[in-house]
């Protein structure tokens, strides 16, 4: 979902209770207190598993969540997993934070062994997009490989509507 999206859900909502009157907001507690946690919880744009190129029979992969907090910085968090890779690799995630001038900021976080996960969360601020792609870390050449696709898990929309 993009934010042009959940801000016009929340316009919607809004417009709803407004509609509704000042009684319905005087009903009752515990009805506020649901809609405002479905509120808080859509929020969240979940993305994943993203996928590293295969090794033999195994892959890293990734999945988590992205938002953006009441100082307009953009968060990713996830979780990388590396399960039944040769001890040599390691999973790799990479999150890539860009602006509007085309400035690019790039944060990692590396899972070695099959038991668990790696979670990772990092944020930004001046974000237009966020990327993610999963690799592998190869140890022995101290750099990544087989990586998958770049991902898009956060966009700003353009705003290039007519206005009439």
């Amino acid at each position: 979902m993009r934010r042009t999206t959940r801000t016009l859900l929340g316009l919607a909502a809004a417009t709803a209770v407004i509609a509704a009157g000042a009684p319905v907001l005087a009903t009752s507690a515990s009805a506020a207190t649901v809609t405002a946690s479905t509120t808080a919880a859509s929020d969240y744009d979940y993305w994943g598993y993203d996928y590293s190129k295969y090794y033999d029979d195994s892959r890293a992969k990734a999945k988590g969540r992205v938002w953006v907090d009441g100082f307009d910085r953009v968060h990713v968090e996830g979780r990388l997993y590396d399960k039944y890779s040769p001890s040599r690799l390691c999973g790799y995630v990479q999150v890539k934070f860009e602006n509007a001038d085309g400035d690019e900021t790039y944060y990692w976080a590396k899972k070695c062994g099959s038991s668990g996960y790696q979670p990772f969360h990092f944020r930004q601020d001046d974000v237009d997009n966020v990327q993610v792609r999963v690799c592998y870390w190869d140890n022995n050449q101290a750099k990544r490989k087989l990586c998958g696709k770049w991902d898009y898990v956060y966009e700003v929309d353009g705003g290039d509507e007519d206005d009439e």
